[in-house]
Formats: structure tokens, C-alpha cells, sequence
């Protein structure tokens, strides 16, 4: 059996899945007797399909799908509910390694785009530093020419418990900001993206112009790796969030965005804890420039280096899933 007549034979059984799931969860995991056995049912066809798709069509967007719909259903049919806080920490051990693998195709375009954006903005800065303005402020280029650079200031302006709060909040907020942008059909996290891209490439042009790139590295070294890594990532989760409105698929668009919706906020959401880590150095380290910049730069490695490494975390959902395919509400696996 071909993919597509496989996909045309499972839709109808998916799709009843799909909704009797759908039911569960919106009525506070509650299913009349007569939905619990369709579920059942339901689901012993899933696990089946799910082993043809492993088996045939590894790697593939229905093999992911059933993969879900595997692991819901025997949520809903064993009956036990985590609590949250262990259902949370499963998420950021497991679960969001697994959803950025999940994400490669959108952080690859995600972080193309913020390359580009950047090696625009530092060309058009080199050409024109004054372009900078937009950006920094006339005041701070006046400033710039007489040798004093903002970022030398930064961790004068108030103690860094409270800078580190207000880092990540608006670091936080605009890794929000990318993600809900793709519901404008992607304008908003391309926006976001583009301006960040440009805004950092013409700073850097800028800095060199004066001889202050490397008073700039200095502050940005131990935080920026990451940071920028992650304003990507989550740019991609909006991506991902409009491409549920975008993509043609023989699922109404009302269920395809939803799906999106879901996907999309687990990757940004296991963002959000590692932004309250930058917060804190870019509160604490950043602004210490009597610290060697190469130190900073290896603390700024180490940290990206360590996020990349969490995201290789082994799946074990797989095992989860084998086991829920014989359950006793179900029946043998198949």
C-alpha cells in the first residue's frame, strides 16, 4: 500500500480519534460510556495504523500524527492524570527536546532569514553607520564618536537582581511577541526577525566604524550566543503557527491551526526557563567589563553549546506509546 492510500484509508478513523480526544479534554477528561468504547476502539486501530506507519513510512507527518494520537489515547483510556508539576517537568525534559527536533525544517528558514537579515544590516551600516539611528538613538551615536559606548552603562543603572528581572521579562516578551506574529499568516515573527537581524548586524558595523566593537563583544559575548539562538527558535514556532493556516491538507483549516497552535506553543514555551537563565547573567556577567571578554565569550559558547545538547535528549515516548498499545481498555498490542 502506497502513502497516499494509506493516508485516504486511516483519515476517517484518525479524524474520530481526533475528536472523541478532542471531547475528553474539553470536558474536563470526561466520556460517556458509549464515547469510551469508540475510543477503545478507535484507538486499538490507531496503534495499528501506528505500527504500519513505523514500519512503512518512518519520519513521516502521519507517523507523528498517530504517534499523538497513540499517547492521548492511552492517557485518556488508563484513566490516571499526572499531576501538573510532573506533567511540566516531563514536558522540559522529554518533551520539547523532542518538539524542536520535530521543528528542524522551520528553525532552518527561521535562522536563514535572521543570518541574512543581520549581513544586511551590518553591509548597509558599514556603508552608512548613521543608519544605525534608527535603532540606538542619535544620542547614542553623539556618544559613540567621543569613544563612550551605552552598553558600558548598562549595569550602572540599577542593582542586577532587578535588571536581570526586566531582561527576561522582555526578552520573554518577545519571544511571545515571534510566536502569536505568525497567526498574522507569519508577517509578524518574519518582522520580528528581520528587524533583529538588522538591528544587530548594523550595530556591529556601527561599533567597528568607531572603534568600539570590541567594548560591544564585551557585553554581548557571555549572553548573545543564545539569546539570538532563541529569539530564532521561537521565531520558528510562529512559522510553524502560520503554516497551519497556510498549508493545503484534506483536514478542515479550523483543525489544522489548532494542531499548529499546540506544536508551536510547546516550542516556545520550553524557551521561556532558559531566558530567565540569560536574564540572569546578562544581569550579573554582561555588565562586569573588567571580566576578560574571552571568558565571556566561553561562558556565551558553553551555554548554547548546553542548550544544543539538551535538545539531542533521547525520545522515550516511543516506549510510553508501545505500552499503551496493550493496555487492558484496548486490548493486545498489535
Amino acid at each position: 500500500m502506497d502513502y497516499a492510500r494509506f493516508v485516504e484509508r486511516g483519515e476517517a478513523r484518525w479524524s474520530e480519534a481526533e475528536a472523541l480526544l478532542a471531547g475528553w479534554r474539553r470536558r474536563g477528561r470526561g466520556l460517556s460510556h458509549a464515547e469510551l468504547e469508540r475510543l477503545a476502539g478507535a484507538h486499538r486501530q490507531v496503534m495499528g495504523d501506528l505500527a504500519r506507519a513505523r514500519t512503512h513510512f518512518p519520519g513521516t507527518a502521519v507517523e507523528a500524527r498517530l504517534r499523538r494520537l497513540a499517547f492521548a489515547g492511552h492517557r485518556a483510556l488508563s484513566g490516571v492524570e499526572e499531576p501538573w508539576l510532573q506533567r511540566l517537568l516531563r514536558f522540559l525534559v522529554r518533551g520539547f527536546p523532542r518538539r524542536f527536533r520535530e521543528a528542524q525544517g522551520a528553525l532552518l528558514v527561521s535562522l536563514s532569514i535572521f543570518c541574512a537579515a543581520s549581513l544586511l544590516g551590518f553591509v548597509v551600516g558599514s556603508v552608512e553607520p548613521d543608519f544605525s539611528a534608527i535603532f540606538v538613538g542619535p544620542d547614542a551615536i553623539a556618544e559613540m564618536k567621543r569613544g563612550v559606548i551605552w552598553t558600558d552603562q548598562v549595569g550602572h543603572v540599577m542593582p542586577p537582581s532587578l535588571l536581570s528581572s526586566q531582561i527576561f521579562t522582555n526578552n520573554m516578551s518577545v519571544a511571545i511577541f515571534a510566536w502569536a506574529g505568525g497567526s498574522l499568516l507569519g508577517l509578524g515573527s518574519l518582522y520580528l526577525l528581520v528587524m533583529n537581524g538588522v538591528m544587530f548586524g548594523s550595530v556591529v558595523a556601527l561599533s567597528a566604524h568607531y572603534d568600539l566593537l570590541d567594548r560591544l563583544a564585551a557585553w554581548v559575548a557571555a549572553h548573545g550566543p543564545l539569546e539570538l539562538f532563541l529569539i530564532t527558535v521561537a521565531s520558528a514556532a510562529g512559522l510553524e503557527l502560520a503554516w497551519g493556516l497556510l498549508a493545503w491538507q484534506n483536514r478542515p483549516r479550523r483543525e489544522t491551526f489548532a494542531e499548529a497552535a499546540r506544536r508551536s506553543l510547546r516550542l516556545v514555551g520550553g524557551t521561556l526557563p532558559w531566558f530567565v537563565l540569560l536574564g540572569i547573567v546578562e544581569g550579573n556577567v554582561s555588565p562586569l567589563m573588567d571580566l576578560p571578554t574571552p571568558a565571556k565569550g566561553a561562558l556565551g559558547l558553553a551555554l548554547l553549546l548546553l542548550f544544543l545538547a539538551y535538545t539531542r535528549v533521547p525520545d522515550e515516548d516511543a516506549d510510553e506509546v508501545e505500552e499503551a498499545g496493550a493496555h487492558p481498555a484496548t486490548g493486545a498490542a498489535p
